[in-house]
């Protein structure tokens, strides 16, 4: 007779789903673990775990800090990460509904070693719009998605950037400073938001929100960005609740996409369907 294996000692037992649940730590933590720190996270003995990370470590999806000697994710897993966002049609269809009741372009944006990343962009349909391409360099200091996911981001992170000072002036608008941008990322994270005033561009505004997992941890941006000619930056805060709806909608498909640590289903919260989903953004957005 076969034996009969649940999913929780399949996973125990599978070197498939013990590599996963390392890399998956990885990505989750907030500051890069040690190597005996995750061993005791994943359950397992730490020549195992070294094992394990030497192999992750050989293809990319985690990389060991030579000083430190601490783990982050790679290049190989952001790699797929954006791919994987890039492909998801529910998050474009929440965006460009977004767009068109805006009247302005929609951007989702991830932060890799400092640098931004377009993952997804809707055009507004407005005779007087924004076009960006998706290699146009976006520097993080005078950015709204820029400065947002530095603020949600590591301390690490935040470090090195501040180490790039005094930061380039793009516009007279644009902070160059590293005293004074620190104290502006610092109320970034209280406001939960934050806005491009002129800063990259002159006639250019922009808002972005956090879009988080379950856990709370910031993984991109979601951010609207206009002519201040039709839509000025106090008229854009006013969308505001908008904007903060379709960042929950895209956080919740996330989290559909996460399973448990036992392969269960979405966590909880995250219970509409697709098509309420895009309704409840559609009906929250003015025409």
């Amino acid at each position: 007779m076969n034996e009969m294996i649940t999913t929780s000692e399949f996973a125990d037992r599978s070197p498939v789903m013990k590599a996963l649940r390392l890399l998956a730590h990885v990505a989750a933590s907030q500051e890069a673990p040690a190597l005996a720190e995750l061993s005791r996270a994943i359950n397992l003995p730490k020549p195992t775990t070294h094992r394990l990370a030497r192999a992750l470590e050989a293809a990319g999806y985690i990389a060991k800090d030579p000083l430190t000697l601490r783990y982050q994710i790679g290049y190989s897993f952001e790699d797929i990460a954006l791919k994987g966002l890039r492909n998801s049609a529910v998050h474009g269809r929440i965006m460009s509904v977004l767009a068109e009741g805006l009247e302005a372009r929609v951007n989702l944006v991830v932060l890799i070693s400092g640098n931004l990343s377009f993952v997804q962009g809707v055009g507004s349909t407005a005779p007087l719009r924004i076009n960006i391409s998706g290699d146009m360099p976006m520097p993080v200091h005078c950015s709204a998605s820029g400065k947002l996911l530095l603020a949600f981001g590591p301390k690490e992170l935040r470090d090195a950037v501040m180490c790039r000072a005094p930061f380039e002036r793009y516009t007279k608008n644009t902070i160059t400073t590293a005293s004074r941008f620190s104290r502006h990322l610092d109320e970034i994270l209280k406001l939960g938001y934050s806005v491009d005033d002129q800063e990259l561009i002159l006639g250019v505004n922009c808002l972005a929100v956090p879009i988080q997992l379950s856990t709370g941890q910031t993984v991109a941006g979601l951010a609207v960005m206009a002519p201040t000619a039709t839509l000025p930056l106090d008229k854009l805060k006013q969308h505001l609740p908008e904007i903060k709806a379709a960042a929950r909608l895209i956080s919740d498909e996330l989290g559909r996409s996460r399973p448990t640590a036992r392969g269960g289903g979405a966590p909880a919260g995250a219970k509409k369907s697709k098509s309420a989903s895009t309704a409840s953004v559609r009906k929250r957005t003015p025409k």
